[in-house]
């Protein structure tokens, strides 16, 4: 019989309610919320907002979580929700975003120069793009997912994967030539 990952053991005690356990969860995956949120908000203040609500969430939902999935990806997935729930409070899903802010963590701090300017030019997308793009590449969430969490039809999803691919090749080639 496997033995139980020590995010299922993790799990198991914040079930019985135990605090201590508790508390190193959200320590554990507070970084991993805020990272995803902040990819489809690019905003601090509403990143943490969210990430808030994201770990209340997490904690809420434990006993409907599959102990033998991994937590990390099912906590990103909230979290990516939460902000989207943000984005449509807000009514900025179609509004373009403004630049990312400099003050923030960088999107990975062993990061090339390469996949820092990739990173960049898809932070500086139109907010609609941004999070498709976020979604399917850095999320790995399929098409289909991506088109129930915001409600859209898949064609319409695919569409702004394939502008946005354009626009980054675009923008990356600038980059490049200003160089």
């Amino acid at each position: 019989m496997a033995r139980p990952s020590d995010d299922a053991i993790l799990v198991r005690l914040v079930r019985r309610g135990d605090r201590e356990a508790l508390a190193r969860l959200a320590d554990k995956y507070w970084n991993v919320a805020w990272q995803a949120a902040y990819r489809v908000l690019l905003d601090r203040t509403a990143t943490d907002d969210v990430t808030q609500e994201a770990i209340h969430r997490v904690i809420r939902s434990l006993d409907t979580f599959d102990e033998t999935r991994p937590l990390r990806p099912w906590i990103t997935r909230i979290a990516v929700n939460c902000a989207l729930d943000e984005l449509r409070r807000d009514r900025r899903l179609v509004r373009v975003a403004e630049p990312p802010d400099e003050a923030a963590p960088r999107w990975n701090e062993e990061a090339s120069d390469a996949q820092v300017a990739v990173a960049e030019a898809v932070a500086a997308l139109p907010a609609e793009k941004r999070i498709v793009v976020v979604l399917h590449y850095w999320l790995d969430y399929a098409v289909k997912d991506i088109a129930d969490v915001l409600g859209v039809p898949v064609g319409t999803v695919l569409a702004r994967l394939s502008r946005a691919r354009a626009e980054l090749r675009e923008a990356i080639k600038e980059e490049e030539n200003a160089a």
